[in-house]
């Protein structure tokens, strides 16, 4: 079916509902990163594939709109016959609505698409255009998607207790003390990456995150009832959950929810769609809006955990400093594309046999390309790698032990003194974060300068955060503790955070240097009681040394990049070959302070 056809239906079942317009978000109801193929409504009416992005579909007009990581990408995948496209916010969205909506008008959305918030926002806005929002009962697009792909049914597994650390029972029991400490009698648990972690369980119900897509009550003796459709439950799975775990079909998530009323409930409005909030208001449920209760317990991940996680980015480093040895022989040769490399590293990771998938969609930027945060190289897009230049590689793994993150910027060819003067200032960043030390108590907000400092220094940043959460086994973008000039949670022994600092250089080059990094315990303060903390660095892969100017580069710089190459090639070599063990020596080499040294790079000073 064409988009005309699509939207016309669209348009059919909208009058048939009595409202004048639909909303048509690329959330599902679980609000996660990624979703089934059953729930891609934006991508069946639009074509628009980017991971963030709205539809609203009047009764003679409609827009597509998302933010700038997907400028380029949704002019080219939507058609503007039918479509307008905009680079914009919820509020932009709004304003567009009640700029070509008429007064009076209703705009229905499905409530389990939308978080309260999203939907305050954009009432706010459409108030004062005297334009309405309706929660529909039905999804007007589902009913005129044909041949709409079933919802995933895949089995559920269980996450070993080994790795766990803590058993789902003794998770269960710790949840429900701190949903009483809320003084709630219940909690509304509406991410699945929650539930996989509570209950200690896996699935594959989407792309790159290992989650079983359900929803979960916990009661404050405990127990939990589960909403997943009993036949993804296998019978390893139900002796594992015991009989304070109760399956339950989706179908009565909704009665179960009445059945609290009168109950005080916790409920997390920022990451569970508005639905849950009607349901509740309507039954007579006391609200008690709390964040998930889950987060920062599965943020800080259990001995056991690290030990995984230190595994999965062993096995990490082996496939790709395996890659990285066949890109310098092979990339010079002029034969390779951005989508060539992407499928040559996922093949060296799967040599693993604990592989499960990769994290997120691959990013392989070659020269301009690397200027785009986002860029996913596409058939369209795909350029060939034609030296000299140098190439933006941001991939990750999912093994059965870890989840894995990681960003090399390599050179290949002889690398311009840009370029090189570039990588090194975002390489000093990069060690400011992985070296620093600081009291217990600090947040990602108060050393993301250590990060910019030198690139500050020179006139130059980035645009985005320093380093997001990383789950063990699940999300690679995990909340809890972040590194960003807007982080305010505090760090905590056993969060694993990335450190991501780079630069982009807009149609020539982009640089971004990424390792995964675990907190831990480093001691007392010297003066007072206060403990303080300090990075572990996970990932085992070398930098490149042929960007590195050592000039910029003070003692201490290059003694820890000294001292990261030694344990890189120590834990490595013995799964490499022969050939490979000679690279990784090369790329492995002590770097050596030049005689004479020269400061950072100043911004010159404006013309008087």
């Amino acid at each position: 079916m064409e988009q005309a056809a699509k939207l016309s239906a669209l348009r059919t079942e909208l009058k048939n509902q009595a409202v004048d317009g639909f909303l048509i978000p690329r959330s599902d109801e679980y609000q996660g990163e990624y979703v089934p193929a059953s729930a891609e409504r934006l991508v069946w009416l639009t074509g628009f594939t980017g991971s963030a992005g709205i539809a609203a579909v009047l009764t003679n007009k409609a827009v597509v709109t998302t933010d700038s990581r997907y400028e380029l990408q949704v002019v080219d995948q939507v058609d503007g016959a039918h479509f307008e496209t905009r680079i914009t916010t919820m509020a932009g969205l709004a304003q567009w609505v009640g700029q070509n909506a008429t007064r009076g008008q209703v705009i229905g959305y499905d409530p389990k698409l939308h978080t309260p918030a999203q939907i305050a926002a954009l009432e706010t806005v459409l108030r004062t255009s005297g334009i309405t929002l309706k929660p529909l009962d039905k999804n007007p697009l589902d009913a005129v998607w044909a041949n709409r792909p079933s919802a995933p049914m895949d089995k559920v597994e269980v996450f070993p207790e080994a790795i766990a650390g803590r058993s789902a029972r003794d998770k269960r029991e710790s949840i429900a003390a701190d949903i009483v400490k809320m003084g709630a009698q219940a909690g509304v648990i509406t991410m699945p990456d929650s539930i996989a972690w509570l209950l200690n369980i896996r699935g594959t119900d989407v792309p790159h995150t290992p989650l079983a897509l359900s929803t979960a009550i916990v009661h404050d003796n405990g127990d939990v009832d589960w909403f997943i459709p009993a036949a993804k439950i296998p019978a390893d799975v139900v002796a594992h959950l015991g009989n304070h775990v109760q399956v339950k079909a989706p179908s009565t998530l909704e009665a179960s929810l009445q059945s609290l009323a009168g109950k005080k409930v916790q409920f997390d409005p920022k990451r569970s769609s508005v639905w849950f909030r009607l349901v509740l208001d309507k039954a007579g449920v006391t609200v008690l809006e709390q964040g998930d209760p889950c987060v920062m317990p599965k943020a800080c991940k259990t001995p056991q955990e690290q030990n995984a996680i230190r595994n999965a980015h062993l096995r990490d480093g082996v496939a790709v400093t395996k890659f990285l040895c066949w890109l310098d022989s092979e990339g010079v040769k002029g034969n390779l594309t951005e989508l060539a490399v992407v499928d040559k590293l996922e093949e060296f990771r799967k040599l693993d046999a604990s592989f499960r998938d990769g994290s997120f969609d691959t990013i392989s930027g070659w020269a301009a390309n690397g200027a785009i945060v986002h860029y996913r190289a596409t058939p369209e897009s795909n350029a060939s790698i034609i030296p000299p230049g140098i190439l933006l590689l941001d991939s990750g793994a999912q093994y059965q032990e870890g989840t894995t993150d990681i960003t090399r910027t390599v050179t290949i060819g002889a690398p311009g003194e840009d370029v090189r003067e570039a990588f090194t200032l975002v390489l000093k960043g990069h060690i400011g974060i992985a070296a620093v030390r600081f009291p217990a108590g600090t947040n990602g907000g108060q050393i993301d300068i250590l990060a910019r400092k030198a690139l500050w220094d020179a006139g130059m940043d980035y645009g985005h955060g320093t380093g997001h959460g990383v789950g063990c086994y699940l999300s690679v973008h995990e909340e809890g503790g972040r590194i960003s000039q807007v982080g305010t949670t505090p760090f905590k022994p056993g969060m694993v955070v990335s450190n991501e600092p780079g630069y982009y250089k807009e149609g020539a080059f982009g640089i971004r240097i990424e390792n995964l990094v675990l907190v831990k315990d480093d001691g007392k303060a010297a003066h007072g009681n206060a403990n303080m903390l300090s990075f572990e660095t996970l990932t085992l892969v070398p930098f490149d040394r042929r960007l590195m100017k050592l000039d910029l580069l003070d003692a201490a710089e290059i003694a820890w990049v000294n001292d990261y190459h030694a344990r890189v090639a120590k834990a490595l070599s013995p799964y490499l070959s022969k050939e490979e063990n000679k690279w990784l020596a090369e790329a492995t080499a002590p770097l050596k302070k030049p005689n004479a040294a020269r400061p950072t790079p100043q911004r010159p000073a404006p013309a008087p």
